[in-house]
């Protein structure tokens, strides 16, 4: 749809020591390997909510904040997502497992007092790592942790059945808006509720989520609407491959070196956020400037694919997709030690990262995107770009058949406009013109 491919391939020397074994002790497709790798980089940021750092189009710093959907059948390897959650959010849930104990002590203390004697206050918990939930819970939540430690942290969603998280979900009327905010930082959603055990709080809800299922699930958690409103743009898609026939997935056991690396930067994260006295450390901006070129060059080579092409699905988005990418490359330099030496590593992990991102994005979305666009039927962007699909020399009316026939939306003049501004085309007389490439 989109005229490119994801292109390159990253190799375990790419990523840094804690994320590395992931890649090289997976036992399977290469989709597998990918999966896990996202799944650990995710993880990271989720672990990561004092990192900072400012986007290239954006004039505001946002926390790492990245959604992962891992879509595969029974036995595809979803499992294993699971366990690299457990292993690298284990330090978070056992921290979590406290302040909910903590919670539960102050519910049983006080059901156990009469009307008449005095209750105890509500003890400000910080509980991060979620699964099931209801939309008035994550605003309590998020109240509780900014009135504890005066800012705001990101949650941490994560769920191996998507089925079950979208049942869950719908119970919330205003989920999907609180997901679209919960991609940046600064977003602030206001809950108001006239019921006496309401609670009534303006919070700004940032997450990181993990979400595993199959085909017919996904379709339920990225419904149309969805689609046209922006929630699958914030998504990276990954399929677990068909592993028809194949060895079943797995996973080698890690060396002690392995093992060494991945719970001490585990340890090193959870440093980076509390201190010892259980307070917040200092927000750390990570300085990218230097990947700015590298992201204007692929978002320039989108444009000029979308101008050929008229692809709306194309314009929403690669936008998304290069944010998302930009925030997995930042993630990798800050475990690389923001070495200025490791830059390498990271440009090719951001090309290939936002390549990856969209067309996984505009293969499972974007025919019911183009679809939802006005004077457009069940149809994708052309597979020939409207540029290539143009003669040597052609005429307004010769272009305004075509985008009929290609049942664009996008007005003749607009093409002409484009591609006269972009020397791809001159008027050798009224209304008529001659390629150049």
């Amino acid at each position: 749809m989109n005229g490119a491919v994801t292109t390159g391939k990253l190799t375990a020397a790419d990523f840094p020591p804690a994320v590395r074994p992931f890649w090289e002790c997976a036992v399977g497709n290469e989709s597998l390997r990918l999966s896990l790798v996202l799944t650990s980089v995710v993880c990271y940021c989720g672990l990561s909510p004092r990192l900072r750092v400012k986007y290239v189009y954006d004039n505001f710093p946002s926390m790492l904040l990245v959604n992962l959907l891992c879509v595969g059948h029974s036995g595809s390897g979803k499992s294993l997502v699971r366990w690299v959650v457990n292993k690298l959010m284990r330090a978070q849930i056992l921290r979590d497992q406290e302040e909910r104990r903590v919670l539960r002590e102050y519910k049983e203390a006080n059901r156990r007092k009469s009307s008449t004697q005095s209750k105890e206050d509500e003890p400000l918990v910080a509980v991060r790592f979620l699964q099931k939930f209801t939309l008035p819970v994550v605003v309590k939540y998020a109240d509780l942790i900014y009135r504890r430690y005066k800012d705001w942290l990101s949650f941490f969603l994560f769920t191996d059945e998507m089925s079950a998280f979208v049942e869950n979900r719908r119970g919330g009327g205003d989920f999907q808006a609180v997901a679209r905010l919960a991609y940046n930082l600064g977003e602030t959603y206001i809950r108001d509720t006239l019921y006496q055990e309401g609670y009534n709080a303006m919070v700004d809800i940032n997450w990181c989520s993990v979400i595993c299922g199959q085909e017919h699930a996904l379709q339920k958690y990225i419904d149309k609407q969805g689609i046209v409103l922006g929630d699958a743009s914030r998504q990276i898609l990954v399929r677990m491959g068909d592993s028809l026939g194949e060895d079943a997935p797995a996973i080698r056991p890690f060396s002690e070196q392995q093992e060494r690396d991945v719970e001490a930067t585990v340890e090193r994260l959870m440093a980076e956020t509390f201190t010892d006295d259980d307070q917040l450390m200092p927000t750390h901006d990570v300085d990218m400037h230097w990947l700015e070129r590298d992201v204007h060059q692929w978002c320039n080579r989108q444009r000029e694919i979308i101008l050929k092409t008229g692809s709306r699905a194309h314009d929403s988005f690669y936008v998304r997709a290069s944010v998302s990418a930009f925030r997995l490359a930042t993630m990798l330099y800050h475990l690389w030690g923001e070495k200025e030496t490791r830059r390498r590593q990271v440009r090719r992990c951001y090309r290939y990262f936002a390549q990856f991102i969209l067309d996984g994005q505009l293969a499972q979305w974007g025919k019911d995107y183009e679809a939802a666009m006005p004077r457009e039927k069940d149809s994708s962007a052309p597979n020939t770009p409207l540029y290539d699909l143009m003669p040597h020399h052609f005429t307004r009316d010769q272009l305004r058949e075509a985008i009929v026939k290609e049942e664009l939306g996008t007005h003749a003049r607009i093409f002409l406009y484009k591609w006269l501004h972009k020397k791809w085309i001159y008027e050798t007389e009224k209304d008529v013109y001659e390629k150049l490439y």
